[in-house]
């Protein structure tokens, strides 16, 4: 029986969170950039407070381990994955859940196949929420590095798409190809970013912390921001006559 997900954590500025990378592993090119997920991760574990699994995981369509990580990323070069009625319901008891959807489009295209599948995919899994792009002030761009430009290995889009619910954004797509940006080994990267070498690649690493800590903390961040103003605006109404 599946657990349900206690939502996401809101990380403590004084203690590690533990973090574990899971991927949707489905017949097909489920997997472009093989060696990507494991080098953001030590990336996260260099950078951040959070504490990461070193191992990462793979989840088979319909398998109920699913509900043991608040994070899924759905990565491909080719067409989305067809999914039966059963994989498809556990996805979408997974969002409600609490569950994080990160997919990430590496075709390089603009609306390619892989695109179009996924968000053909959640809009019926979700009928009646958009998937839209994401407004330059949203959490996601604030919730450790100030983003101001969407990078990844070849800027397709100058932008995240999203899919609200409640009031967070669950569901996040990237037409960039944000795991190509990552993919190496110790002798160097698989892949250049264009158009903006390697600067490009040092802000699709703090994109994809971005993404992590919004997974973990919703919109804990943007709350966050707007407790002076509250504390203010509360003593001037303490002090009122």
């Amino acid at each position: 029986m599946a657990a349900i997900l206690p939502g996401r954590a809101v990380l403590a500025a004084s203690g590690p969170t533990r973090f574990a990378w899971a991927q949707l592993k489905y017949a097909g090119s489920w997997n472009p950039n093989t060696r990507a997920a494991a080098r953001f991760v030590e990336m996260i574990e260099r950078r951040t407070s959070i504490e990461p699994m070193p191992e990462i995981a793979t989840i088979v369509p319909g398998s109920e381990a699913l509900f043991e990580y608040p994070f899924l990323c759905i990565s491909g070069r080719a067409v989305f994955p067809r999914l039966d009625s059963a994989a498809a319901d556990m996805i979408r008891r997974y969002v409600e859940r609490g569950g994080f959807v990160f997919v990430d489009d590496s075709t390089g295209i603009p609306d390619s196949g892989f695109f179009e599948g996924a968000a053909a995919f959640f809009g019926s899994l979700f009928p009646g929420r958009k998937i839209s792009p994401l407004q330059s002030d949203h959490t996601l761009y604030q919730s450790f590095y100030l983003i101001r430009e969407i990078p990844g290995r070849k800027v397709v889009r100058p932008f995240m798409f999203g899919m609200d619910m409640d009031d967070t954004t669950p569901l996040i797509i990237c037409q960039n190809d944000l795991l190509g940006a990552f993919d190496g080994d110790a002798s160097g990267y698989t892949h250049q970013c264009e158009p903006g070498g390697e600067r490009q690649r040092e802000m699709s690493f703090r994109m994809g912390i971005n993404i992590v800590m919004y997974a973990l903390t919703g919109n804990y961040k943007k709350e966050q921001a707007h407790i002076p103003f509250i504390l203010k605006r509360r003593k001037g109404i303490q002090g009122a006559p």
